[in-house]
C-alpha cells in the first residue's frame, strides 16, 4: 500500500475516534480519558510483544524522539479534547488538520522527496479545512454557536495543529529508526508515564476526576482502539519516502469527523461545508496520482 493509503486509513480511524471524543469529553475528565487510550494501547501492545518477543531495540535518538512525541501526544490531545468538547466537530477537527501543511513542510526540510502535485494537493486540502474552519453563512443551519465560540474553538483546534504536528514528526523519526510498531509503543508508553504525572499532579491539587461509566467505559475502549490503529496506519505509510505522502492522506480525518459526527451524533453541518469536504476529497486524489 502506497504512503496516501495508508494514511487515508488512519484518517478513517482517527477521525472516528474524535467524533466518539466528541461524546466521551461531555462525561469523562480530559485527563482521566487520555490516561484510558494510553492505558489500553499501552497494555494491548504489551501483550503483543510478549507473543512476538519484539520489543523496540536501544537506540538513543530514536528513544529521546518518542519521548518527545509522547509528552506532545497528551498536549496536543488536551487541546484536541477541549476543542471537541465546546464544538462544533465541523471547526474543530478540521482546524487540527492543519498541521498537515507544517508537518510536510518539517519532513520536506528534512529532506524527504516533495513534487508539485503534492503542492498542489497541500493547497487543496489545507484550503477545504480553513473554509470548513468558518462560521456559516445561513445561521439558521447551524444556530447554536456564535463567532467568538466558533473563533475559540478554532483557536484550540490550530494550538492542536501545532503540537499534532511535532508529534507526528518525532513519530515518523523514531519509525525510520525501530519501525513501525515499536515507534508506536514507544510513543504510548512515553505517552502514559507523561498523563500518569499530569493525574498525579491533578489529585494532589485536590481537583475531581470524572471516570468512565456503563456505556461510557465502552466508547473510551472504542475510541482508544481506533486512535492506536491510527497511528499505527500514519507509520506504516511514513516508511520509506512516504512520509509526505501519508502526511497528506492522514488531513482528511477532518472531513471523516464531520462526517461521522453528521451521521452518529446528529450534529448540523452547514450545506457549504460539504462543498469543501469535496474539495478535501480532490486534493487526497491529487496526492495519490
Amino acid at each position: 500500500m502506497s504512503g496516501i493509503i495508508w494514511g487515508l486509513l488512519a484518517a478513517v480511524f482517527i477521525g472516528v475516534s474524535d467524533a466518539v471524543a466528541r461524546s466521551t469529553t461531555q462525561k469523562v475528565s480530559i485527563s482521566i480519558l487520555i490516561l484510558a487510550v494510553m492505558s489500553l494501547s499501552t497494555v494491548g501492545l504489551s501483550v503483543l510483544f510478549m507473543f512476538t518477543d519484539d520489543w523496540p531495540r536501544w537506540h538513543a535518538y530514536a528513544w529521546a524522539v518518542s519521548a518527545a512525541s509522547g509528552a506532545l501526544n497528551i498536549v496536543a490531545l488536551i487541546f484536541l479534547y477541549k476543542a471537541l468538547e465546546r464544538g462544533p466537530v465541523a471547526v474543530a477537527s478540521p482546524a487540527a488538520s492543519s498541521f498537515t501543511v507544517m508537518l510536510v513542510a518539517m519532513n520536506a526540510f528534512a529532506g524527504q522527496p516533495f513534487s508539485l502535485a503534492q503542492g498542489l494537493a497541500i493547497a487543496l486540502v489545507f484550503g477545504g479545512v480553513i473554509m470548513l474552519s468558518r462560521p456559516a453563512k445561513n445561521q439558521s443551519s447551524e444556530p447554536d454557536y456564535d463567532a467568538a465560540w466558533l473563533r475559540t474553538t478554532a483557536l484550540l483546534g490550530l494550538a492542536t495543529a501545532f503540537t499534532v504536528s511535532l508529534r507526528m514528526f518525532f513519530a515518523q523519526e523514531a519509525s525510520a529508526e525501530l519501525g513501525p510498531m515499536p515507534a508506536l509503543y514507544l510513543n504510548r508508553m512515553f505517552a502514559l508515564i507523561s498523563v500518569l504525572m499530569l493525574v498525579a499532579w491533578q489529585l494532589q491539587k485536590g481537583q475531581k476526576l470524572n471516570t468512565p461509566k456503563g456505556k461510557m467505559a465502552a466508547l473510551v475502549f472504542a475510541q482508544a482502539t481506533l486512535e492506536v490503529a491510527a497511528l499505527w496506519a500514519f507509520l506504516m505509510g511514513s516508511q520509506g519516502d512516504g512520509r509526505i505522502a501519508a502526511s497528506i492522506g492522514f488531513a482528511a480525518f477532518a472531513a471523516i469527523t464531520t462526517i461521522t459526527a453528521w451521521l452518529w451524533l446528529g450534529e448540523k453541518v452547514a450545506p457549504q461545508r460539504w462543498i469543501w469536504i469535496a474539495v478535501i476529497g480532490l486534493g487526497i486524489i491529487l496526492a495519490s496520482s
